[in-house]
C-alpha cells in the first residue's frame, strides 16, 4: 500500500476513513475485522486475581454473567473492511468501553486511566490483567466511524429481545414521555452569534494578512437587528472571498466557510449556537425553559426501554406517539397498551392505536379542541407548561373560557402583542397578522367522540391503569442522576441520539441483570 500525501483527495482515497478530533480532520488507513472464530486462549499467569478480588456480586460480574454481548462482533462487521487493511480493535471491547464510559459517567481519558488499573474493568472487558489499555483517541474514532443510527437501533433491540428470551417482559403495556437534555453550549441570539463569527474572521484577518483589512465594510451599530447583521456578513464575504481564497491561511478559510453556512441554513433565526445548531428553545412551565434536546422514551411496564426518539427541544411530545409504538413493536413487543399523559391524546394517535391498543392517557381541553381539527398547522399543545404554543414557539400569556352554543367551551388564547410584531411569521400567522388590539387564537371544545373518550377516562380501568405512569418519571430521574443525561455530553443531534441510545441500553442491561437474578432466586 503506498503512502499516504497531503495532495491526495478524498476521491482518490475512497476506502480511507475521515473523522474529526478536536476540530482537526484526520485520516486514517481502512480497518480489517479479525476472524475471532476460535476461542482465545489466555497465557496470562495472573489470571487468577479476578476470581481473588472480584466479588461474585460485583455489579460488573452479575452483568458478565447475565447478558450476552457476542451479538456486537456480527452487529459491526458491516463497519470495518473485509478483505484489506491493518487489524482493528474488537469491536466487543470497544463497544463494552463506550459502555462502562455510560454506566459510570466518565469521560474517555478518565474511563482509559481507571480501566489500566481496576481489574473489575479489565474482567468485564476479557482482558488480562496485565493488558495495555488503548488511546482515549480511539474511543472518539470508534464513535465517529463504526456507530451509526441503524446500528443504535439494533443495540437497543438487542436489550429487549434478551429480555424477552429470558422471559422478563410479560405485559403488552409501554409507557411514554419525554425528558429534556440541556445543549452543551451557552445559548445566544442569531444576531450575536453572526457578529461573534464576523468579529473573530476580522481578527484573524488583522493577524495574519492585515492587507485584507481595508475591504472591510462599515460594521452595523450594536443596535442593530437581525436583518442588518445577515446584510453585512454578507457583504463581507462578498468583499473578501477572493481574497480568502488565495489567503492560504486555513483558520480563515474555515471561519469564511462556517460562516457560509450559517447564511446559508434556512432555520438561521432559530440557531441558538454557532457550534450547535440542532439544539432549540423548550417549555417546561410557562415561566422557565430550557436550551437543549428531548429524548422520548417507551418503556415497558417492567422498566424496559423499547423504544427512543430524540427531537429538538421544542418538538411537541404527541407527535413522536407513532414512531415510539413503531419502534417497540419492532423491537418485539407485542403492544396492547400505551400510557402516557395528557399531551399524546389527539385524533392521529387515536387513529395509530386503533382497536387493537388502548390509549390511557388524560384528554385536556386544547388536545381535544386539536383532536377534532381545530388547530391550525403549526399550533400545538405544550403539556410541559399548560398552555397553547404558536409555530413560532411562543406561549400564549393566558386563556379566557367562555359558554358557546350547543354546551361547547369557547376556549381564547391571548398571546404577546409585543412579541408577535417583532416575530419573523407574523405575515402568514393569523394571530400575528390580527388587527384587534389583542393577538389572540380562539377554538371550540368538544365534539361526541371526545365526550365519549372523556366517559372512557372517568372508568375503574382507566384509573388504575394510570396509576403506574408514574413509573416512567422515575426511570428519567434515574437516567438524568445516575448516567449524566441532564447535559448532552457533546454537539449536534446525531451526538445527542448516540449519549440517549448508549444511556437507554445501560439501563435496560442492569434491568436485565436485576431482573434476571429476582427470577432466579
Amino acid at each position: 500500500m503506498r503512502a499516504l500525501k497531503k495532495s491526495d483527495s478524498k476521491k482518490e482515497l475512497g476506502f480511507f476513513h475521515y473523522w474529526y478530533y478536536n476540530g482537526n480532520m484526520r485520516r486514517e488507513a481502512p480497518e480489517m475485522l479479525k476472524d475471532n472464530s476460535q476461542l482465545k486462549l489466555s497465557l496470562s499467569p495472573y489470571q487468577g486475581i479476578y476470581d481473588a478480588i472480584i466479588s461474585a456480586n460485583h455489579l460488573l460480574r452479575r452483568i458478565k454473567e447475565n447478558i450476552d454481548f457476542s451479538f456486537v462482533n456480527p452487529m459491526l462487521r458491516k463497519q470495518y473492511c473485509e478483505k484489506f487493511g491493518r487489524p482493528a480493535k474488537e469491536p466487543e471491547m470497544m463497544f463494552k468501553l463506550l459502555f462502562l464510559k455510560k454506566l459510570y459517567d466518565l469521560s474517555d481519558e478518565a474511563l482509559i486511566s481507571s480501566a489500566q488499573t481496576d481489574m473489575a474493568y479489565k474482567f468485564f472487558l476479557d482482558l488480562e490483567p496485565e493488558a495495555k489499555m488503548i488511546d482515549p483517541s480511539l474511543l472518539t474514532k470508534f464513535r465517529k466511524t463504526r456507530i451509526t443510527e441503524d446500528i443504535l437501533e439494533e443495540m437497543l433491540r438487542e436489550t429487549i429481545q434478551q429480555a424477552l428470551d429470558k422471559g422478563l417482559i410479560r405485559s403488552g403495556t409501554i409507557i411514554v414521555d419525554s425528558t429534556h437534555t440541556n445543549a452543551s453550549v451557552r445559548a445566544k441570539s442569531p444576531t450575536q452569534i453572526l457578529r461573534d463569527i464576523s468579529k473573530q474572521l476580522r481578527k484573524e484577518i488583522y493577524k495574519n494578512t492585515f492587507e485584507l483589512s481595508e475591504k472591510f465594510p462599515e460594521k452595523p451599530s450594536l443596535e442593530a437587528g437581525l436583518d442588518e447583521e445577515i446584510a453585512y456578513t454578507r457583504e463581507l464575504l462578498r468583499v473578501l472571498e477572493e481574497g480568502i481564497e488565495n489567503c492560504g491561511n486555513r483558520k480563515i478559510q474555515e471561519l469564511s466557510k462556517k460562516m457560509k453556512e450559517l447564511l446559508e441554513d434556512e432555520k438561521i433565526r432559530d440557531i441558538r449556537s454557532k457550534d450547535d445548531r440542532d439544539a432549540r428553545f423548550g417549555h417546561k412551565t410557562p415561566t422557565s425553559t430550557f436550551y437543549g434536546y428531548k429524548n422520548h422514551l417507551a418503556m415497558t411496564q417492567e422498566r424496559l426501554i423499547a423504544g427512543i426518539s430524540v427531537t429538538h427541544g421544542g418538538a411537541p411530545d404527541g407527535q413522536e406517539l407513532p414512531g415510539l409504538i413503531e419502534k417497540a413493536q419492532k423491537n418485539g413487543i407485542k403492544l396492547t397498551e400505551v400510557i402516557g399523559d395528557m399531551a399524546y391524546v389527539s385524533d392521529d394517535n387515536l387513529e395509530v392505536c386503533g382497536e387493537d391498543i388502548s390509549l390511557i392517557a388524560r384528554t385536556n381541553t386544547a388536545v381535544a379542541a386539536a383532536a377534532s381539527g381545530k388547530l391550525e398547522e403549526g399550533f400545538c399543545y405544550n403539556k410541559d407548561a399548560g398552555m397553547l404554543q404558536c409555530p413560532a414557539g411562543e406561549l400564549a400569556m393566558r386563556v379566557e373560557k367562555r359558554p358557546a352554543k350547543n354546551g361547547n367551551t369557547y376556549l381564547r388564547y391571548v398571546f404577546s402583542k409585543v412579541k408577535c410584531r417583532k416575530c419573523p411569521l407574523k405575515e402568514s400567522c393569523r394571530v400575528g397578522n390580527g388587527k384587534s388590539k389583542e393577538r389572540s387564537y380562539s377554538i371550540t371544545q368538544a365534539s361526541e367522540k371526545n365526550l365519549e373518550r372523556l366517559r372512557f377516562e372517568e372508568s375503574e380501568y382507566f384509573r388504575e391503569r394510570m396509576k403506574i405512569r408514574h413509573r416512567i418519571e422515575e426511570k428519567n430521574g434515574e437516567l438524568k442522576e445516575a448516567y449524566g443525561l441532564r447535559r448532552a455530553d457533546s454537539r449536534g443531534l446525531f451526538a445527542m441520539k448516540l449519549q440517549m441510545y448508549f444511556t437507554g441500553f445501560v439501563a435496560n442491561v442492569k434491568r436485565i441483570s436485576k431482573l434476571t437474578e429476582l427470577v432466579t432466586q
